[in-house]
């Protein structure tokens, strides 16, 4: 008996898709590109590159920015586990570590002008270890 293949990563490409065409409506020529991206993830490297570049060279950053960066990762990122079928804690897993973005970049805005450049960066690198440490635990 063969199981169906779960299309949990459409929604985050959808809500992607929604969030770039805000933007410009010409964004839309990637969606071939995120499309392909769910089943191979060489495409999806060049997926979340050209999202990047895009995103670069129309100056969008802060939060806005990071859902669009976040829900692409999360796109590619679930059609991997989708190939692999993985079981859904590993999914729920996935999600709360790319939300967990969300509060440290809050964090990182709100501390970076009370602190020296060497400080932010390394709470930036205590902040990656500790989440280092939380995955790994996790999966131990």
């Amino acid at each position: 008996m063969r199981i169906k293949r779960r299309p949990y990563s459409l929604v985050p490409l959808l809500l992607l898709f929604a969030l770039l065409w805000r933007l410009d409506h010409r964004t839309l020529l990637l969606l071939p590109l995120g499309l392909m991206a769910i089943g191979w993830y060489f495409i999806g490297t060049l997926f979340l590159v050209s999202v990047g570049a895009y995103l670069i060279y129309t100056r969008t950053g802060g939060l806005y920015g990071l859902a669009i960066m976040s829900l692409a990762l999360l796109s590619v990122e679930m059609g991997y586990l989708e190939r692999e079928k993985a079981p859904l804690e590993h999914y729920v897993l996935l999600i709360a570590a790319t939300l967990l973005a969300f509060p440290i970049y809050l964090v990182m805005v709100h501390l970076s002008p009370l602190l020296p450049r060497l400080e932010v960066t390394s709470l930036a690198a205590f902040f990656l270890i500790v989440m280092y440490l939380l995955a790994r635990l996790i999966t131990d």
